[in-house]
Parts: C-alpha cells; sequence; structure tokens
C-alpha cells in the first residue's frame, strides 16, 4: 500500500503576515494600556462588561432609537460549542477575540469575520471532572496578550497579535473540581481570577497573578481556615466539610479604592441550615480584596444560612444621590429577586429593592440582613422526609448570568429578570461527578398567578420602583445581558431566541430579530473606522433556556452557538483577506510534520472508530494524492470531523483527528520526525498543503 515513490510534497503555507500560529491584524497594534482601560474610548469594547464598574453602557450614538430598525446582520460565525457557551468577545484593534469551552481560543476580523488565528488547548480525558468543563464566557487582553483561564485550571498567556502561547500557570487541580469559565480582570499588571467548583465541592478562592510571568502572586480563600475568622460560622463536624463560595463570576474594580469586587456563590452542600452550619462565611457574598495584598477590607454577605443556591453575581459600581448625599455605590443583585444598595468603600448596607418574585425573603433589617420566610428554610428532620418546598426563585435564579446595565443618562438600571418557583426536597447530599453536591432535589414551576416567566425592566435604583416593563409576547425567559447606550436604547435577548431592542426611556420595542438559538451571551457594541456596530453570541444554552423555557413552550434548539454582528447599512464594503499562497521550499521528506507516535496514535484511533465503514487504503497512498492534491491538511481535517466517526460525527477530540491525519500520511509514505507534532486545528493545519507534481489546480 506504501507508495515510497512519493509524489506528495508537502509545502508550508504561508497567510499574510503569518506567525507559526496564525495571521495578524492588517492594522497598527496599539497596546491596551491601563490607562485604555480605566478610561475606554467610546468604541473600545476591552473588557467583559466594557468597563471595570461592570456598567455594560456604550457611549455610541451612531445606532439609536431612531434608526436602529434598520439594523442588519453583516456577518456570523458558526462556532463548535452550544451547551453553557455564554460567550461575550472583546474587541481590541479591530480584532475580535472569543472561544468555546471545547479548549480553543480565536480571533477573527472583527469587521469582516474572516479567522485570524486560532490557539487550540487539549484537555484530559477526565476533564469533566472540572466544573468548568465545556463553559466559556470570555477573555482578557492588557498590553499586546490575551489571558484565559482553562476548564483544567491553568491560567495561559497569548500574544494577541498571533496566538502563540507565551506562558500558562497552574492554579488548582481540576480533578478536585476547580477550573476557570469566567474571563479574569487585569490591570496594574495583576490578572485577577477566580474559580469554578462550588457546586462539586471545592474551595472557593481568588487569585492575582504577574501579568508578565504568571507568579501567583496571592491567593484568598473564601472559607476560612479552621482557626480564621469566620470559621465560627460553619459547623466543623457536620457531615462534609466547609466548601463552595466559589469566585466564579465577573470581578469589578474601583481605581480610587484600589479594591477588587469579588461575587461568591453557594455553600456545598446547598442545604446549610438542616447541616448545622451558621451563616457560612464567605458564601453568598460580595468580598472587597485590597488588590496589591489580597487583604479583605470588608465584606456583605446577602444571602446568610443559604439552603437554596442564591449565588451572588457581579458588583456593578455606580455613583447614586441617595438622601440627598452623593454615594460612592455597589449594586448586587443575584439570583433572589432583589437587589441591594450599598457603599463600596465600607460595605454599609444603603436600601434593597424587589426584582422579581420572591417568595424567600420578606424584607431586610436595617443592618441590611434578609429576613426568611419560615415556611421555606428546611430543618434537620426535613431531610429524606419527602416534605416539598415551594420556593421562589427556582436555582437558575430571578436572574442568571444576564447581566445588568446601568445609564448615567437616565439614571436607570435596566435588567431581564425571570419569575419562577420549584418545587423542592431536601436529601442527605451525595457528591455526583456531573451534578455536584447539592442535597436537594427540585422541579421547575410557574410563579403563583404568572403564565409567563421573563420580563425586561428598567429599575430606578435610588427609589427601587420599576420605571417601565417591557414583557416578550412569548414569556420566555430572559438569558442575554442587557446593553444599554448613549442611542437611546437598550439591547436584551430571550430564550426564544429574540435579540431586541427596547427605547431606554420608555421601554417600547424599535426593534426584534431572531437568531439560531436562545440569545446566551451579552451584547456589545464597537466602532471601527466610524462605523459602529452590534454584536451578540446565541444558542450556548443558557441554564434557564432548559429549565424555565420548558414552563412557556419554548422550542429548544440543538445547533452550535454563533457570533452576530449587525450595523446600520451605508453601502460601505470592505474586501475580505484570503489566504494566499507562498513560494517556500518543498519540507523534505526526513524533516517530517508528525511523529511515529502520533500517527501509531491515529491508527488506533481509525481502527477503533472508523475501519468499520472506511478501509485505510481508500484514505491512503494514490487515493490521498488524487483526492486532496492542492488542497490543505485543514481540508482534510474539516472534512474527517464533520463525518467521522459515523455513529458520532464530529464526537471525537480534536487531537484525534490531527492523530488520523498522522497515520494517513503514515500510509501514504510520507516520513515523521521524533518530535514533530501536528496541531489538533483545522485553522493551523491550512498551512500545510498537499502539492501533487503534474497536478493542475
Amino acid at each position: 500500500m506504501k507508495n515510497f515513490a512519493i509524489l506528495l510534497s508537502v509545502l508550508i503555507c504561508g497567510i499574510a503576515s503569518l506567525s507559526i500560529f496564525g495571521q495578524e491584524s492588517s492594522g497598527a497594534w496599539t497596546p491596551v494600556t491601563d490607562a485604555r482601560l480605566l478610561n475606554p474610548e467610546p468604541g473600545d469594547w476591552l473588557t467583559y462588561r466594557r468597563s471595570f464598574d461592570a456598567t455594560g453602557f456604550s457611549p455610541l450614538t451612531e445606532i439609536n432609537r431612531d434608526n436602529v430598525d434598520d439594523l442588519r446582520m453583516v456577518w456570523s460565525y458558526a462556532m463548535r460549542d452550544g451547551s453553557r457557551w455564554l460567550a461575550t468577545p472583546i474587541i481590541a484593534n479591530g480584532i475580535m477575540y472569543i472561544g468555546e469551552g471545547t479548549g480553543r481560543i480565536i480571533a477573527l476580523d472583527a469587521v469582516t469575520g474572516e479567522l485570524l488565528w486560532s490557539y487550540t488547548r487539549t484537555y484530559p480525558a477526565d476533564i469533566a471532572l472540572s466544573e468548568a468543563n465545556r463553559r466559556f464566557r470570555g477573555v482578557s487582553i492588557y498590553g499586546d496578550t490575551i489571558y484565559w483561564g482553562t476548564a483544567d485550571s491553568y491560567v495561559v498567556a497569548l500574544d494577541a497579535r498571533t496566538g502563540e502561547k507565551r506562558w500558562e500557570t497552574p492554579t488548582a487541580d481540576y480533578r478536585d473540581g476547580e477550573g476557570h469559565a469566567h474571563p479574569p480582570l487585569v490591570v496594574d499588571g495583576k490578572v485577577f481570577i477566580g474559580m469554578s467548583g462550588g457546586d462539586f465541592a471545592a474551595r472557593g478562592s481568588l487569585k492575582a497573578l504577574d501579568a508578565g510571568t504568571g507568579e501567583i502572586l496571592w491567593t484568598f480563600y473564601t472559607i476560612p481556615g479552621r482557626e480564621d475568622p469566620g470559621a465560627d460560622s460553619w459547623d466543623w463536624d457536620a457531615g462534609y466539610p466547609p466548601a463552595g463560595a466559589a469566585t466564579w463570576n465577573t470581578l469589578s474594580y474601583d481605581p480610587e479604592l484600589n479594591l477588587v469586587y469579588s461575587p461568591t456563590g453557594q455553600p456545598a452542600p446547598w442545604t446549610t441550615t438542616p447541616e448545622g452550619h451558621g451563616d457560612a462565611l464567605y458564601a453568598n457574598s460580595v468580598i472587597a480584596l485590597d488588590a496589591d495584598t489580597g487583604e479583605l477590607r470588608w465584606h456583605y454577605q446577602l444571602v446568610p444560612r443559604d439552603n437554596w443556591d442564591r449565588a451572588t453575581y457581579e458588583s456593578m459600581l455606580v455613583d447614586l444621590e441617595i438622601d440627598g448625599v452623593m454615594r460612592k455605590a455597589l449594586i448586587q443583585t443575584g439570583k433572589i429577586g432583589w437587589s441591594v444598595v450599598l457603599d463600596r468603600a465600607t460595605g454599609e448596607f444603603l436600601h434593597a429593592f424587589r426584582t422579581a418574585y420572591d417568595n424567600t425573603i420578606t424584607g431586610w433589617t436595617e443592618a441590611g440582613v434578609p429576613i426568611y420566610n419560615p415556611d421555606t428554610v428546611p430543618q434537620k428532620e426535613d431531610v429524606d422526609s419527602g416534605k416539598v418546598f415551594q420556593v421562589c426563585p427556582h436555582p437558575h435564579g430571578a436572574r442568571n448570568l444576564n447581566a445588568p446595565s446601568f445609564s448615567a443618562e437616565t439614571g436607570l438600571y435596566y435588567l431581564g429578570v425571570n419569575n419562577s418557583c420549584m418545587n423542592a426536597m431536601v436529601v442527605t447530599p451525595v457528591r455526583h461527578t456531573r451534578f455536584g453536591l447539592t442535597g436537594t432535589t427540585y422541579t421547575p414551576s410557574l410563579a403563583p398567578g404568572y403564565d409567563y416567566v421573563g420580563e425586561f425592566v428598567a429599575f430606578d435604583p435610588v427609589a427601587g420602583t420599576r420605571r417601565w416593563t417591557w414583557r416578550p409576547e412569548s414569556g420566555a425567559p430572559m438569558t442575554a445581558s442587557a446593553l444599554a447606550t448613549a442611542g437611546g436604547v437598550v439591547f436584551g435577548g430571550t430564550a426564544d431566541r429574540q435579540l431586541f431592542a427596547l427605547d431606554n426611556a420608555s421601554g417600547e420595542l424599535l426593534w426584534q430579530t431572531r437568531l439560531n438559538g436562545d440569545v446566551s451571551g451579552a451584547p456589545v457594541s464597537f466602532t471601527i473606522d466610524g462605523k459602529q456596530y452590534i454584536a451578540i453570541t446565541a444558542g450556548g444554552g443558557a441554564a434557564q433556556t432548559s429549565t424555565l423555557g420548558r414552563l412557556v413552550d419554548v422550542d429548544i434548539t440543538q445547533g452550535s452557538g454563533v457570533i452576530w454582528v449587525f450595523a446600520l447599512p451605508d453601502g460601505r464594503a470592505r474586501e475580505v483577506p484570503r489566504p494566499t499562497r507562498v513560494d517556500i521550499p518543498d519540507i523534505s521528506v526526513a524533516a517530517g510534520i508528525f511523529s511515529p507516535e502520533q500517527a501509531a496514535r491515529g491508527e488506533q484511533v481509525f481502527s477503533a472508530n472508523c475501519s468499520g465503514c472506511h478501509a485505510s487504503g481508500n484514505y491512503a497512498g494514490q487515493a490521498f494524492q488524487a483526492k486532496w492534491g492542492g488542497f490543505t491538511l485543514g481540508d482534510i481535517y474539516s472534512d474527517i470531523s464533520v463525518s467521522m466517526p459515523p455513529a458520532n460525527p464530529g464526537g471525537l477530540p480534536p487531537e484525534d483527528y490531527s492523530s488520523i491525519i498522522a497515520f494517513l500520511l503514515r500510509e501514504t509514505g510520507y516520513s515523521n520526525a521524533a518530535s514533530a507534532q501536528l496541531p489538533a486545528d483545522g485553522f493551523q493545519l491550512r498551512r500545510f498543503v498537499i502539492d501533487v507534481p503534474g497536478l493542475n489546480y
């Protein structure tokens, strides 16, 4: 079968300005400095919520309430992820950066959608032990470096222009449940990153790393040690040691106070009352840490003695006039149907206001302690008793990852909320590798008196009142974050695929369009060459889509996630750059581009998954040359990764597909090299063009 009279030569195909990892942006690179991050230009979207105050507000006005109904899609890009892919892109120097829970980061031309570079990380076979597995929400940028927290508990630094890896630092052991899904906060030469894993009984922590070297500078644990302050808020002799309080969500930062604000998740197990715990610090809290030292300056516990997974989310930093005094305020809206307003310098409770249906909290003390409805608080004798509690909201919350937005121009706080309940029981906690350690069982239900779930609301955060409410006709859950703009528009999205734009003053529906799946990410807005764009991700399978969507008969799509980019029509077009072949000498057969081990692995994978329907001889030798001459190894990767194995097309890890290609090259007679390795990424494989002499192409 082997044809050692080689007719195959593999050229390294250059793409214009291509490094060994990818194509650089054609424009001049402007470093993303501290000054640029602290005071972003109107057209920038450089961080997860655009600015360190997490307001999610765009000062752009080209798209406004008078013309938003003319928005048109200018490009889209399909991803591989479609489950818990609640991704939000960032845009810097005309490049959009986004990734996938499967371990791939890509850079796209933000005007055309053309792929510029791709970096793929191979996760271990038991990555499902990490709660961050297949979850991705974003990356961060600083200087000319992309920072990415991985599911296998590393922080990875990539060159923002080429995708080349600069360093990586382990932060924990993913086999303990830990991992990273949310983007870090990067400021003043430090990378601040939290962790997922609270549901899997990992101990919560927040770390600061040196942005240049990856060295860990400090770690703050959100579960105190046995001798630390706050340890007496736990029962150390309960069935499980103190765990949870994950720092998995969005971080915010006040440069004047030099404070990093982190939300924390619920304890593990969720049911602290039957376990005999006390308040369970620092679960369900806002913690304010000194950015230089990691020292705790203050904390506020939104839900002490939690029983139903009442995690907190991002802390929005806004200045509000309250009782005639301008306060440096912080607005915290967690899963409960309430928002609290704090002084962000001291943590002082200022007031709370209701956001959605909630039957667990009836009010607040002057000190800001929630007053619980006793009918929703389980006792020790309720464990395994079969007693059913009607608890509102459902664990996926009056809100979930769909973040609010604040406009200083209107003074309004915009948020999509969901009204829901659950029929719940408390049971003996058992750790499950997929569902974690909860101690509860529950099924979703509509809130009493409601025939809908989702509504989009503009709140006055000072008065604590609703200024207006908009409700989709379908009653579908709200899934997208809010984006308010200076153009008088606020954007949001639903589980039933609707991306919508409302008048930010009145709530009037101005425009909507149906996308491929639930509008699962956060809308962002940016400008390039003076033109404003709106980008959004959809089809990510948000938690509330699958659980609360069924209450109003939402059709849950099964496709992959997609990035959508919209703009106003103006007749302008930009030429899309295409890969161009360059004249580079052939690689000698002796040099090789794959290793014997990679080819042997490919033979095993092919035999186990493909040989039942396909003989390797049909893909190697002269058949290989005839079919693929003039194409690239990336084309082969694309072909087999969408068609094989027949019983599960696309179901193999990326490294298995690249190993199959190495096997086919070996069977065709191409030589290997001990240290060579074909990349496990279709885009990077486009560098290798199969040149067959005498074949016209």
